[in-house]
C-alpha cells in the first residue's frame, strides 16, 4: 500500500466545435446579433430615436421568442428561467421605448 492518495482524473478541456457547427446550433442568437447591428447602422445613419425604437421592438421579439420557444431552441438565450428571462427583456424594450421617445434625443 502506498501512502498516496488516488488522484482524480484531469478536467478535460471542451472540445472544440467547428465555426459552421456552432452557427448553426446558435443560429437564433445569430439572426438576432444580426437584427442588433443593423438597428445600431440605421441608428448612426438616420437617427437615435428610430434606432432607440428599433432596439426596443428586436427586444420585444426576443422576450416573445423566448416565452414561446422551448430551451433547445433557443442555444445561449436561454439564461435563467423562463419567466425571468422574459420579464428583463420585457421591462428593457419597454424602458428603451420610453428613453427614446423622450424629447430633445
Amino acid at each position: 500500500m502506498s501512502g498516496s492518495a488516488p488522484t482524480s482524473p484531469a478536467p478535460h478541456s471542451p472540445s472544440r466545435v467547428p465555426l459552421r457547427e456552432g452557427l448553426r446550433r446558435q443560429r437564433l442568437l445569430a439572426l438576432i446579433l444580426v437584427a442588433l447591428a443593423a438597428a445600431i447602422v440605421v441608428g448612426a445613419l438616420t437617427s437615435a430615436v428610430l434606432a432607440g425604437r428599433l432596439l426596443a421592438g428586436l427586444l420585444l421579439v426576443v422576450a416573445a421568442l423566448r416565452a414561446m420557444l422551448p430551451d433547445g431552441a433557443l442555444g445561449a438565450l436561454a439564461v435563467r428561467s423562463r419567466g425571468l428571462d422574459t420579464l428583463v427583456l420585457l421591462g428593457l424594450s419597454a424602458g428603451l421605448a420610453v428613453l427614446s421617445a423622450a424629447p430633445n434625443l
